[in-house]
Formats: structure tokens, C-alpha cells, sequence
């Protein structure tokens, strides 16, 4: 495995922050899914204080657009019509009143957990030391103790 780092050839097109591109080999297609790319970015971000976002793919219902300037116009036509012609109308309203989906691009922040030293000691729990040691220490026991401080400099 090797990587290389390479000044953006569009120019600063983030303004701040650094993109992370990934060209995967034919054998893992499994991490082009969106879940397990959030597992991934999470599980290595986990005591990360900088946001990691990841572009997620979402469909969300959007009403469809009507004209409501002519709703007296079509008041006054559907007193003169039919009850039968009134019941094909109401259908063909609510047809048209049913909400499309269309798909959207987002930006999800994965990391959204403060980082353990940020956080009150009543706030952390032995489990998210332990995990805390194993990420750093690259360590499968746990540790033998712990303590928890908060300390300032100038």
C-alpha cells in the first residue's frame, strides 16, 4: 500500500481542510458502500477532534408545483359540471398531489462524538477509556489504569 500527496490542480477549491480520494483495487468493491465507508471513517476518527464528513446519497419528497392563481376560475367551472366529472378531477388532484422523490447530495459529519479529554469525567465511561488505550496503544488488552485531568497551558 502506498500514497502519494499532490496540490489540488483546480486550485483551493475547499477553501480550508484536506479531501481524501480513494482508488480501490478490483477486489474491494464491499467499501463503496456508503455504510461501510461511515463505519470505516468513524471507527479511525473516533477521538478525532476535527469534523470528517462523508457525501451521502438521500431522497427526499418534494411536493409538486401548481398554479393556486386560478382556483376561483376552476371553482366557478366545477359547479357547473357533473358529479361524475368532479370525482374524475378530485383523482386527477390527487395524483398530482402526491410527493416525487428526488435524490440529494449531503455532506453527514461522521465523527459527531466529542473527544474523551474535551469532555466532563462524569461523562465518560470505563468502556470509552478502554477503547481510547486500544486506538492509541494499538494494544487488544486493557489498561491497567487510567486517570482523567484536565489541565490548561498558556
Amino acid at each position: 500500500a502506498s500514497f502519494t500527496v499532490v496540490d489540488d490542480p483546480r486550485g483551493n477549491t475547499l477553501g480550508r481542510g484536506s479531501r481524501v480520494t480513494l482508488h480501490l483495487k478490483e477486489d474491494a468493491h464491499d467499501y463503496l458502500s456508503e455504510d461501510k465507508l461511515k463505519e470505516s471513517a468513524k471507527k479511525y476518527s473516533q477521538f478525532i477532534q476535527f469534523p470528517i464528513y462523508v457525501k451521502v446519497k438521500k431522497e427526499i419528497d418534494v411536493e409538486a408545483e401548481g398554479d393556486d392563481d386560478d382556483d376561483d376560475k376552476d371553482d366557478e367551472e366545477e359547479k357547473k359540471d357533473d358529479v361524475e366529472t368532479k370525482d374524475e378531477e378530485e383523482k386527477e388532484e390527487e395524483e398530482e398531489k402526491k410527493p416525487k422523490k428526488k435524490t440529494v447530495f449531503e455532506w453527514e459529519q461522521v465523527n459527531t462524538q466529542k473527544a474523551i479529554w474535551l469532555r466532563a469525567k462524569e461523562d465518560v465511561t470505563e468502556e470509552e477509556y478502554n477503547e481510547f488505550y486500544k486506538s492509541i496503544s494499538k494494544d487488544y488488552l486493557d489498561p491497567l489504569a487510567y486517570t482523567h485531568f484536565n489541565a490548561e497551558g498558556e
